[in-house]
């Protein structure tokens, strides 16, 4: 996650006709069901969020905790202290960040400053610190490989970045890659099928706009990680949210700098050709719902006209949950959501999806808190 959105500094202001409202969405987009408050210590830090099992999962660096709550009810249900960063002098060196739960079980894997916490949520304790490094900057975005029990968390604002391999048996870690020609790292994904883990790379000489790289599990498991296969992104400036959908597909969101083509992707992930080119961008994080078979995207980058203003200091983003028909691939609907609105979370059971946000001029996100949505 290479650029930070801040409350302080995002105003959201949607243009008319661009996008349509939770509240007037058409059949085929989701209604907002409720805001869900959530008070903080300092201004908003909200991270990456994860459902597993019932629970949604927010990382919130205004208050240093592990927040959960019940995706059925939607109440908050506990606040975890684990001596979590805070927001810090900057972005890279706050935490928590990445969340990953371990299905079936009570615990969750969380990107903080220098390390990788392992958290039970069923006794709200602290389980394990793991060490990734020792230079103030956190462990980012993450990702599960259930199969061979295995997490992969990004460094991605290291020099170089880096990524970290955690046995969730041993809650030790079993490999690190180095990307020496990265910019920065940005979302991964365990392809099952291939067996593969995806990770979205910011940029390198031969792709400084950015690629996708695949890194088989099995050289994982032998202790020397490497990238087998650098896909090369056609229509994507920047990829930032990446989720695995049906067949072959993979989406990709897209983020690029001020003046860059705002899109997202469907690939292949074997190949990289690029399966659809979509009409919205300014996404962070993604994630795809086998049960409704859609794809959902956070876009606090987002622009109406679908040209970016990352970078501009002036720049008024109009943030919105993009959604898209994964049958089809085609996006169907556009629904505004609250100022700094970069990272959601689908629980398909209970047909709702869980958006963060931060308070903004609208009057449908006035305060701060989770936005939940349906996914249908």
């Amino acid at each position: 996650m290479k650029r930070a959105i801040c409350a302080a500094v995002l105003t959201s202001v949607a243009a008319a006709g661009a996008v349509v409202w939770a509240g007037d969405a058409p059949h085929n987009g989701p209604k907002l069901i409720t805001n869900i408050p959530v008070t903080g210590a300092k201004p908003f830090g909200f991270d990456i969020s994860a459902a597993s099992d019932g629970n949604y999962y927010l990382a919130n660096g205004s208050n240093a905790t592990l927040d959960v709550f019940d995706t059925k009810t939607m109440t908050l249900r506990d606040r975890i202290s684990a001596d979590f960063a805070g927001i810090g002098p900057t972005h890279d060196k706050s935490g928590p960040s990445g969340v990953i739960p371990i299905p079936g079980s009570s615990l969750v894997y969380i990107g903080d400053v220098n390390a990788v916490k392992v958290i039970d949520v069923a006794s709200k304790q602290l389980v394990k610190r793991i060490e990734v490094s020792t230079s103030g900057i956190r462990a980012d975005e993450g990702c599960l490989d259930p199969v061979h029990h295995v997490v992969m968390f990004s460094s991605g604002a290291e020099e170089p970045p880096f990524a970290t391999f955690i046995n969730t048996d041993s809650q030790s870690v079993i490999a690190k890659l180095p990307l020496k020609d990265s910019t920065g790292l940005e979302a991964c994904a365990y392809d099952p099928k291939a067996q593969n883990f995806m990770l979205n790379n910011d940029g390198t000489k031969a792709n400084p706009k950015g690629e996708v790289d695949l890194i088989p599990v099995k050289s994982v498991l032998d202790g020397n990680p490497q990238i087998a296969t650098v896909l090369k992104l056609k229509g994507c400036e920047g990829p930032t949210g990446l989720a695995i959908g049906p067949g072959n597909d993979a989406l990709i969101g897209c983020d690029p700098d001020e003046g860059g083509k705002q899109t997202t992707v469907i690939i292949d992930r074997t190949n990289g050709t690029t399966l659809a080119e979509l009409p919205f961008g300014g996404t962070d994080e993604a994630v795809y719902d086998p049960v409704s078979n859609r794809y959902f995207l956070a876009a606090g980058h987002h622009s109406a006209d679908n040209v970016s203003q990352v970078g501009n200091k002036a720049a008024k983003f109009d943030p919105a949950l993009g959604i898209v028909d994964a049958s089809t691939r085609s996006l169907v609907a556009v629904v505004p959501t609250g100022t700094g609105s970069h990272s959601v979370a689908v629980d398909g059971e209970a047909h709702r999806v869980f958006v963060p946000f931060a308070k903004g001029p609208s009057p449908e996100f006035a305060g701060t808190g989770v936005s939940v949505f349906a996914t249908e």
